[in-house]
């Protein structure tokens, strides 16, 4: 699969994702609504990058600029929605971030509404992207990068596979505050790719 923009007909496209309890898609405006909801959730956007402030015309110029999108551009990121196989509702979503295309590699970030966390779809949703992007997408190495307050996420991480790179992480000021930032790698080599496909 190319890191390029493709319509959305393209034959053998991949989504929806699946998995026991999961649907992952890109974004579209029918999760427009819960979208802007939890990312103006003030404890949600303690550590992202946007402001509770987030607003729906913000949230329509994401979606729109992602449509017919399958995989990012080098330097481009894409918003997955995690919906609920049984219901449709949208959970959260999943953020992917082509690096590097000679490299085949990526970042990914997770987000989940409140009242979803704490019940393993963060943890079964990010494992069944990086089988996508692993045996999908030939991905090489998939990053993440986590402020180190957010225990749940860097164990989440941690539970995952990935593997700390302490010499490149960095200390920011960041919404006011002094936080440090750690970066963590899952690469194709040592077994990985096997680890990922059977932790569930």
């Amino acid at each position: 699969m190319r890191l390029d923009r493709l319509t959305p007909d393209t034959s053998g496209m991949p989504y929806p994702l699946l998995t026991e309890r999961l649907t992952i898609e890109p974004m579209t405006m029918r999760d427009l609504a819960s979208f802007v909801t939890y990312r103006q959730d003030p404890e949600i956007a303690r550590y992202q990058s946007w402001e509770p402030t987030f607003s729906t015309q913000q949230g329509e110029k994401l979606i729109t600029a992602q449509e017919g999108v399958l995989l990012p551009s080098p330097g481009e990121w894409l918003q997955l929605a995690i919906h609920d196989r049984t219901t449709g509702e949208l959970l959260g979503d999943l953020a992917v971030h082509a690096i590097a295309v000679t490299e085949r590699s990526f970042e990914i970030g997770f987000t989940l509404a409140q009242p979803h966390q704490g019940k393993g779809i963060a943890r079964e949703a990010t494992q069944r992207l990086l089988e996508f992007l692993f045996t999908e997408a030939d991905a090489q190495a998939v990053r993440a990068s986590c402020d180190r307050r957010n225990a749940p996420s860097v164990a989440l991480l941690d539970a995952l596979g990935f593997r700390a790179r302490p010499t490149e992480g960095w200390v920011e000021s960041f919404k006011g505050e002094k936080v440090s930032v750690d970066v963590f790698e899952i690469t194709s080599k040592d077994g990985i790719v096997e680890n990922v496909v059977t932790r569930l």
